[in-house]
């Protein structure tokens, strides 16, 4: 029996986050230009020393989001639901950002790209930052069930719970 998906929770991982080699193990699609592809979007485990040779390629700093840059993220967030994105659940720490989407029709490897295109936009024209926000690629689970949704709104407000926000700290959370 096919299961239908209700929703995503997509994770976006800060530029200079969680790199290839990285302890807790990484997707990659690549580890470097000698090497090339090698398995891709498959689970690589920790390697410290391919950890530091991507660390090492990076062109900017590790990009950690302040007040003002996650306030600039929090604002094309709200830009986007105007536009018709639908967020259920979000969470904006320093080092990466939560967002459970209820299903759509739309493609969600495009959608993903264009909340990340207008986020880094918007940081660029409110913020001194102007190189890059965010890590190639994303984390996306898909969702099949109430359960399963329950579980995950749940887990991304104890994010804001944690930092000392409420629950759902953004008006344009539909």
């Amino acid at each position: 029996m096919a299961r239908n998906t209700i929703g995503f929770h997509l994770v976006k991982g800060n530029y200079g986050m969680w790199l290839p080699g990285d302890s807790r193990g990484s997707w990659s699609e690549a580890w470097d230009d000698q090497i090339g592809f090698t398995q891709p979007h498959n689970l690589n485990p920790g390697d410290p020393v391919r950890e530091r040779m991507a660390f090492e390629r990076m062109t900017h700093p590790t990009v950690f989001l302040d007040d003002e840059m996650s306030l600039a993220v929090a604002n094309a967030l709200g830009d986007c639901v105007k536009k018709g994105l639908e967020i259920a659940a979000c969470a904006i720490d320093s080092t990466h950002t939560h967002l459970v989407l209820p299903y759509s029709p739309r493609d969600i490897d495009i959608t993903a790209k264009w909340i990340a295109d207008q986020t880094t936009k918007r940081v660029h024209r409110d913020c001194a930052h102007q190189g890059p926000l965010w890590a190639k690629g994303k984390w996306c689970g898909f969702i099949f069930d109430d359960a399963q949704w329950n579980a995950t709104v749940g887990y991304v407000e104890r994010h804001n719970l944690r930092r000392g926000l409420t629950a759902r700290p953004f008006d344009w959370l539909t």
